[in-house]
């Protein structure tokens, strides 16, 4: 076709009558790569899920153009609509876990949009299946493809989302953070594949927080800010030479080549009251004080004031097999390693190289096969729960899909509260003062405690997700890809926030992360995990990282 495949001009998205996209004009041609970034909340995501009508309910969208590959967008409904996208018009949407149905085999998520948009008969959809599965990096795509969502780690759910939004051979492929949840050497040959479907013609929309991700792919950059785009070029003249100060400070805050302990943000995430655990330990709850230190027993008053450098959480041999399609699986091999106050033990593996398994042992929600994991000195996994609850909220974490682990019913204010309170009735007053002190130690409005997590940015849901695990004054904490939904000026914020929360109670963090540049950054170690075995633990240097295996045998979590 003549003329670019996507032309926006004058976007307007409005909510209950605030603009949150605000005159946004730009075109895609075929072939080309157009990237925007931005803070979680800037409209970047609103602004690409308008183009195929899914701004979101209540959504008022205006524009003086909209048009896909000549068809005007705002002027499609039913049938027209659904034709457009996934076949016309692909989307590869950001939280995967969401976007798949999770009672359906991936095989036959991708086999639908094929039984829709192709003219293909069902066994020649199954080989296509496996076909799009292979392309997008994902191993043993056979087995693979009768599995459901909820059976993937999450960068293999992540590769079959993007199976999924190219198996129409769209004209124009809307990707929002299609890497976000990808190791580095899957990132690389996702990126390659959306890169050869550029240059095989496909308009590509990039919608990304990773600027080296952007760097490598786009052929021009919109930085969008409030809704507005407020500077656009290409990624040389944006992210070498940017002249607005907001670009700027996004260039500032990548973590990449940054010593550990040095800031990234210019000033600390607003803390306008203490943490819940300084403050009065009686306050919120009448049965706190004798009882509950009676509770927790000796071994919460040694986790109260932990030297610095002691063991808090120790594996020792953990062994851990799933059975996928008749097979064996082994998602943890021996594993053995140590969380030490005040330090940080970060542990880099590809997708399905058993990090998530591991994270989950620890945790006490997988009992071990063999091995075991100790706690402040005193056993902690295999035993039964019911004698590993009294010392839980010695333990926190922060996972990787923040949506799916908050209840979607509750709002975020009654999500903090009940992390307050533990369940318990206690005098509401206390508790809003804690709740609203903890939205301020992550740098959330008050305001958003009154929304449910659906109606957050994947941003504010991950820092709902850090205030949660600081509820219960925890000593230990396990960061499942704690920074991977944020945008990199958030990002800084809270990898100082991390920073400091470590520095003040001498937490001890087990760092979960494909993103290399935030493992050196924050890390004092780093465990090398490949078919769940540690490989290599030593030191946080660059060799130590990047020795990470370039391949992963399939099936570990």
């Amino acid at each position: 076709m003549s003329g670019p495949v996507l032309e926006v001009s004058d976007l307007v998205v409005e909510f209950s009558g605030r603009r949150v996209v605000d005159g946004v004009s730009f075109r895609v041609a075929a072939g080309e790569c157009v990237a925007i970034v931005g803070e979680s909340g800037s409209g970047k995501s609103v602004t690409a899920r308008s183009i195929v009508g899914l701004a979101g309910d209540g959504a008022r969208v205006s524009a003086a153009e909209l048009t896909v590959a000549g068809q005007p967008v705002l002027s499609l409904t039913g049938r027209r609509l659904r034709r457009l996208r996934g076949g016309t018009v692909g989307l590869i949407a950001q939280d995967a876990l969401v976007s798949l149905d999770p009672l359906r085999p991936i095989g036959r998520e991708i086999g639908d949009t094929l039984a829709l948009h192709t003219g293909l008969d069902a066994a020649a959809r199954r080989a296509r299946t496996i076909e799009l599965l292979e392309r997008v990096g994902l191993p043993d795509a056979e087995l693979r493809s009768r599995q459901r969502p909820g059976e993937l780690s999450g960068g293999q759910r992540q590769r079959a989302l993007i199976a999924s939004g190219i198996a129409g051979a769209p004209q124009l492929l809307v990707a929002d953070e299609p890497t976000t949840a990808l190791d580095q050497p899957v990132q690389a040959g996702v990126l390659r594949l959306l890169g050869q479907l550029r240059d095989e013609g496909t308009a590509l929309l990039l919608i990304s927080h990773d600027l080296s991700v952007v760097r490598g792919i786009a052929d021009r950059v919109l930085v969008m800010t409030d809704g507005a785009v407020v500077e656009e070029g290409t990624p040389a003249e944006v992210f070498e030479q940017p002249k607005h100060e907001y670009t700027r400070k996004l260039v500032d805050a990548v973590p990449a080549g940054r010593p550990r302990g040095t800031r990234l943000s210019p000033a600390s995430l607003p803390r306008s009251a203490p943490p819940p655990s300084v403050a009065d330990p009686t306050a919120g709850d009448p049965t706190a004080g004798v009882e509950r230190r009676s509770s927790r027993g000796m071994a919460a008053d040694k986790a109260i004031r932990p030297t610095f450098g002691e063991v808090l959480l120790e594996a020792s041999g953990m062994r851990r097999t799933f059975y996928v399609g008749g097979r064996e699986i082994v998602a943890a091999d021996d594993v053995s390693f140590s969380l030490r106050a005040g330090r940080t033990l970060g542990l880099v593996g590809e997708s399905g190289s058993g990090k998530s398994t591991t994270a989950r042992l620890l945790l006490g929600l997988e009992r071990p096969d063999a091995g075991e994991v100790t706690l402040l000195g005193e056993p902690w996994s295999p035993l039964p729960e019911a004698r590993r609850r009294p010392r839980r909220p010695f333990v926190g974490a922060v996972f990787q899909d923040a949506l799916s682990s908050f209840d979607p019913r509750w709002t975020v204010g009654a999500i903090l509260a009940d992390a307050v309170t533990r369940g318990r009735s206690t005098r509401p007053g206390p508790v809003r003062a804690e709740v609203t002190a903890l939205l301020d130690t992550v740098g959330l409005d008050h305001a958003l405690a009154a929304r449910r997590p659906l109606h957050l940015s994947g941003g504010q849901r991950q820092r709902v997700s850090i205030a949660r695990a600081l509820a219960a004054d925890p000593r230990v904490l396990i960061l499942d890809e704690p920074v991977s939904a944020l945008d990199v000026s958030v990002q800084a914020q809270v990898l100082d926030l991390l920073d400091e929360l470590q520095r003040d109670r001498d937490l001890a963090y087990l760092l979960i992360t494909h993103d290399l540049g935030v493992a050196l950054h924050m890390s004092d170690d780093i465990a090398v995990l490949r078919e769940g075995r540690v490989v290599e633990l030593g030191p946080a240097t660059t060799a130590s990282v990047t020795s990470q295996p370039s391949a992963s045998r399939p099936g570990c979590r």
